[in-house]
Parts: C-alpha cells; sequence; structure tokens
C-alpha cells in the first residue's frame, strides 16, 4: 500500500520537468524546421523576383485592360439606351411588367376615338362613289340595246370615219375648225351663263367672240384663250336646269347621241334652239345642207376627242355600259358644280 503512493509521489514531483522538456523539444523541431527552408528561400536570386513583380504588374495590367473594356461596353450600352429614350424608340426588350403597365394606361376612349376614326375615314373613302352610282335607270333593257347599237355604230361606222378624216385633214386645221363651231357657238353659252347668274362668264363669251372672230380670222384660232387667257365656258342648258333645281330624271342612251337622262335630254333640244346653225339651216339653207354641216362637226370633234374618251372608258372595264353611265353622270356633276 506504501509503494503504490510512492510512485505517485514521484510522478506529481517529476510531471512539470517532463512538461519542460516537451516544449523544448518541439520548440528545437520548429527551429530545425525554419532552418531548412531559409535556404530555399535566400536560394531566390534577385533576377527572379524581378520577373515574380514583372508576372504581377502583367497581370494586373490585364486585369485593368479587361475591367476597361467591361466599363467601356457598358457606357457605349448606357449611350445607346440614352440615346433610344430621347428619340422615342422603343426599348428592344420589353418585360411583362411593362406590357402590363402600358395595357392598363391606356384609356378606353382612345380606343372608341379611333375606331370612330377609322369608320368615318371607310365612309369617306366610299360615300362619295356610291352617291355617284346611285343613278336612276328605270329603261335599262332599253338602254342597254341602245348601247350596243351606239357601240357597233362607232366601230364600224363612226370610227372608220373619223380615220379616214384624221388621215386626210391634218390635225392643226382639223383645230381650226373646231374653233370655228366653237366661235360659231356662242350664243348658247352667253344665254346660259346669263341664266345661271354668271355675269363675268357671259362678258367673257362676248370678249372672246369679239377677239376671236377679228383677230381670229372668224374664228378659226383662239386668240382670245392663246393671247389674252380667255376661257370659254362650256355651259349648257341642261346645266341651266340643273342650277334651276330640276331634277335628273332617269339615265337614257339615245340612239346616235350616246348617254343622257331626261333633263339633258330636254337641255339637248335647247341648246339646238341657241345655235345659230340651226337658225341658218331654218331660214337660208335646206334640210339636207343643215344635217350635213351639223355632221360635219360630229366627225371633226369625234376625229379629235371621241377614240380618246369613249375606248379609255369602255375597254378596260368588266361591263362598258355600267362604265360610260358612270363616267357621263360624273362629268355632268362635275360640270354643274364648277
Amino acid at each position: 500500500m506504501k509503494f503504490p503512493v510512492l510512485l505517485s509521489f514521484i510522478f506529481i514531483l517529476t510531471l512539470p520537468f517532463l512538461t519542460i522538456s516537451l516544449r523544448m523539444k518541439t520548440t528545437m523541431a520548429s527551429e530545425e524546421y525554419a532552418a531548412k527552408i531559409a535556404p530555399n528561400d535566400e536560394s531566390k536570386t534577385e533576377g527572379d523576383s524581378v520577373k515574380e513583380n514583372t508576372d504581377m504588374h502583367k497581370h494586373g495590367e490585364a486585369v485593368g485592360v479587361e475591367m476597361e473594356v467591361v466599363f467601356a461596353k457598358e457606357a457605349n450600352n448606357t449611350s445607346e439606351e440614352i440615346s433610344s429614350v430621347e428619340n422615342n424608340d422603343a426599348p428592344k426588350e420589353i418585360t411583362l411588367e411593362a406590357l402590363d403597365v402600358a395595357e392598363t394606361e391606356v384609356p378606353e376612349e382612345t380606343t372608341e376615338a379611333t375606331d370612330a376614326e377609322e369608320e368615318i375615314e371607310y365612309e369617306d373613302d366610299f360615300g362619295e362613289d356610291e352617291e355617284y352610282l346611285q343613278i336612276k335607270d328605270s329603261i335599262e333593257p332599253f338602254n342597254r340595246a341602245m348601247f350596243v347599237l351606239n357601240d357597233k355604230f362607232y366601230y364600224y361606222l363612226f370610227k372608220p370615219v373619223y380615220k379616214g378624216y384624221s388621215f386626210v385633214v391634218p390635225e392643226p386645221a382639223r383645230k381650226s375648225v373646231r374653233n370655228f363651231y366653237t366661235n360659231l357657238q356662242m350664243p348658247g353659252r352667253f344665254f346660259n351663263c346669263l341664266f345661271q347668274g354668271k355675269g363675268k362668264g357671259a362678258g367673257t363669251e362676248l370678249l372672246r367672240f369679239t377677239i376671236n372672230s377679228t383677230l381670229g380670222l372668224a374664228g378659226f384660232f383662239d386668240v382670245a384663250k392663246a393671247g389674252f387667257d380667255l376661257k370659254e365656258y362650256d355651259e349648257d342648258v341642261g346645266q341651266t336646269l340643273a342650277k334651276a333645281n330640276m331634277g335628273e330624271g332617269t339615265y337614257i342612251v339615245l340612239p346616235f347621241f350616246g348617254p343622257s337622262n331626261v333633263r339633258d335630254t330636254v337641255g339637248l333640244a335647247g341648246d339646238t334652239l341657241l345655235n345659230p346653225i340651226t337658225w341658218v339651216t331654218y331660214f337660208f339653207l335646206a334640210p339636207i345642207e343643215g344635217f350635213g354641216i351639223n355632221a360635219y362637226d360630229v366627225t371633226n370633234t369625234g376625229s379629235l376627242e371621241a377614240e380618246d374618251a369613249y375606248e379609255k372608258i369602255t375597254k378596260p372595264a368588266i361591263d362598258p355600259y355600267i362604265a360610260l353611265q358612270d363616267a357621263y353622270t360624273k362629268n355632268r356633276i362635275k360640270k354643274i358644280k364648277e
């Protein structure tokens, strides 16, 4: 019992010395390890240190260049976004949130107004044509038959005559003949201007007649238009009746005369009475002579105008009858409004 107690007492006494010895060995081992490493560090030359510093410097420059490129790209993107905002350009990428905000900010009144404007534009585009196309055609079967008759006469009789006459008589001569007839028919235009209250037109017609009958050599040259810029007023009885609020009536195709209506047919009779050739024929010439004078006028005028007017309207049309009806009605409405 005394021996274990003695061993314990000895262990307690030697414990501090064992601890100190262990610490000394640890310190010595650390110093030996440091001594082994130190030569390797000292073995590095001064050039190696410079090389390491150079490599680090190059690496730093590379990193700096990359950062500058990144910053430049970000700056360009920022400037592009600013310019797009200034130019009111839409962003390339639109998020769902932006779309939701845009939809909520559009007022319903704007949408309704846009629809109303589109409807108005649609009516403006087609309303005028629809008004002109509302032509009363109570005797369409008769009119179509007369249209076919006139069409055949045009291609098989009138057009060959126009072509032959144009071949024989040069255009300047034909224009002079037309000027003569136009000047001779001045009384009809003069009185229709008076009836429509166009005092300036009536005065212009008198002045034109005076100038062309004298300086224009009996009207063969339109000196009033070429030298004084005095244009004729193409007024007829049909226009005068329209100014008096007479309705046009149903559409009529007259044999040989072509498209007309009730009002213009009555006007044609009035124009015949106001034409001086009618009175000259009645008092001084035989009926056949008067007919020849009028026929020559029609032939001469047709050689200058009919081919261009008639064929340009009817040839490309799906329904030539409707095309000619529409063109005639529009032309008459235009003349009445002038």
